[in-house]
This record gives structure tokens, C-alpha cells and sequence, in this order.
């Protein structure tokens, strides 16, 4: 009986401490008709002078004192169960709160985590574009030549040809010594001269790049980065050809990205025809602030 009790008492204790809410519900139970067991085994005296357990005293009464204890004994456990069943929703819907918490907690967790994938898989993509674009450049670049009078042999490759062309423009004639102003000055007559002599290589060159600005300017992956490459891409000698075919007529277009760009941050600007030409180009495809 003594063990008995013992291992009772040890699952309500257990049940109690119990992270399950049936499960304190069940040790609450027990220990309800713990009680009501204990109170029927206590003694009381009679009237005679005598005693005897309460639980037998309940037995040999008459059918309507059992009737009534019974009775208030139910309405005790009914009353209990209320309680305890109000208790266990309250657990419920508590934890189903805290694993809906937790749930969204997991969704956002993933949502961000999706998010931020997608986005290093578009800027590892875009990275890809640039890297072919530039690849892509240095083939045409490459692929550039200009031979001799007779056809036999390259006199200039690659890029020393933009070294070729730009000397070819920018040296000054003896007409030109005859006019030494502004007003008269014939250096974009002489680059779309150069331009219509080369118009082979130089059409498909520019054309390229045109449009290697324009897409790396619209995208939006587009950062500093990849401006600071398409910057790095060119020589001096490619940046005075292409400033000189941004004031020619078929050039103008040009302007918008090289200041986009900053496309002339590392011109030398020493070498140009004509200091004064910098003035017709805006200040910030220099790098210049205003």
C-alpha cells in the first residue's frame, strides 16, 4: 500500500513538472481522487463512542446521504474538469501560438535566405556578362589591323592601331597653321575623314562599345565595380579617338554614357588637339564635380 502510494504520488509529481498540458491534466486527476481516497480511509468517531473509516461510514448510510455525497462529490470533479479542460485550451492555443511564431519566424528566415540567393545568383550572373563583354572587346580589339600600301604586311595590330589613328587625325597640316583659332579649326573634319578611311574597323569598334555602355548602364546589377573595369578597359590612345568621335556628329549619342561612366577620368588631357576641345564635353565624364 505504502509503494502503492509512493509511485501515485511520483506520477503526479511527474505529471506536474510535465511540458504536456494532458499530461498535467491527467496528474491533476489523480490527485483529485488521491484525495477523495485518502478522505474515505481517514477514521471518525460515532456516535457510541467508537470509530471507523469514513469510507465505510459513507456505505451504511442511508441511500439519500450517499445520494447527496456523491452528488457533491461529482459536481466537485465537474467543476475540476471545467477548470482543468478551460486550462488545457489556454496551453493549446498558447503553443499553437508560439509554433505559429515559429513558423513564421522559419518562413521569413527562408524568404531572405531565397532572397539573398536569387541576388547572388543575378550579380554572379551579371559579373558573367561584363566579363564577356570585356572579353569580347579585346577580340575585337585583336582583331584590328591595318596593313601596308601594298597589302603584304600589318603595319599596326591590335591596339597600336587607335595609336595610328589618332595621329593620323590630330597631327596639324599646314592649312592649319594658316588658321590657329577656334573658329577655324578642322580637327573633327579630319577625324571623320580618319573615320571614313577606317570605317571598317572603327564602325563595327564603336558600334560595340556603344552598346556595352548602354547595356551595363541599364541594368540594374550594374555597380561601381563594373564601371571601374569598363574604365580600366581602354588605353590612352583608344580615349582620345573616342572623345574625338564624341564631338563628331555620328558620336553625340556617346556623351550621355561616357559621363555615366566618367569614361574620361584618365584621359590625357595634355594630348589633346586643342585644350579648348575639354570645353565641349560635360565636366563629369572627367570625374569632375561641379
Amino acid at each position: 500500500m505504502i509503494n502503492w502510494a509512493a509511485d501515485h504520488w511520483r506520477s503526479i509529481r511527474n505529471g506536474l513538472k510535465s511540458d504536456r498540458p494532458m499530461d498535467v491534466g491527467k496528474a491533476i486527476t489523480k490527485a483529485f481522487l488521491a484525495i477523495v481516497i485518502a478522505l474515505a480511509l481517514l477514521p471518525q468517531f460515532t456516535s457510541d463512542g467508537g470509530w471507523q473509516l469514513r469510507g465505510w461510514a459513507l456505505i451504511t448510510s442511508p441511500p439519500n446521504e450517499i445520494g447527496d455525497t456523491f452528488a457533491g462529490v461529482a459536481g466537485v470533479l465537474a467543476f475540476l474538469w471545467i477548470i482543468v479542460t478551460v486550462w488545457l485550451q489556454s496551453q493549446e492555443l498558447a503553443a499553437q501560438r508560439e509554433e505559429l511564431r515559429l513558423t513564421r519566424g522559419e518562413i521569413k528566415d527562408q524568404r531572405q535566405a531565397t532572397q539573398d540567393m536569387a541576388f547572388a545568383v543575378a550579380e554572379q550572373s551579371f559579373d558573367n556578362f561584363v566579363f564577356e563583354l570585356i572579353a569580347t572587346h579585346n577580340s575585337i580589339l585583336n582583331s584590328m589591323d591595318i596593313k601596308s600600301n601594298n597589302k603584304d604586311r600589318s603595319l599596326y595590330e591590335g591596339r597600336d592601331c587607335f595609336r595610328y589613328f589618332y595621329r593620323e587625325f590630330s597631327k596639324p597640316t599646314t592649312a592649319d597653321a594658316m588658321y590657329p583659332t577656334m573658329a577655324q579649326d578642322k580637327t573633327i573634319e579630319r577625324y571623320e575623314q580618319m573615320y571614313d578611311k577606317h570605317h571598317s574597323d572603327l564602325g563595327h569598334y564603336f558600334r560595340f562599345v556603344y552598346n556595352m555602355l548602354r547595356a551595363v548602364s541599364e541594368s540594374d546589377a550594374v555597380k561601381e565595380k563594373h564601371k571601374k573595369l569598363i574604365r580600366a578597359l581602354f588605353s590612352d590612345d583608344e580615349l582620345l579617338v573616342i572623345f574625338y568621335n564624341s564631338l563628331a556628329n555620328n558620336g553625340r549619342n556617346f556623351v550621355q554614357y561616357a559621363e555615366d561612366f566618367q569614361l574620361f577620368d584618365n584621359l590625357p588631357q595634355e594630348r589633346l588637339v586643342r585644350p579648348e576641345h575639354k570645353e565641349h564635353i560635360p565636366a563629369k565624364c572627367f570625374g569632375e564635380t561641379i
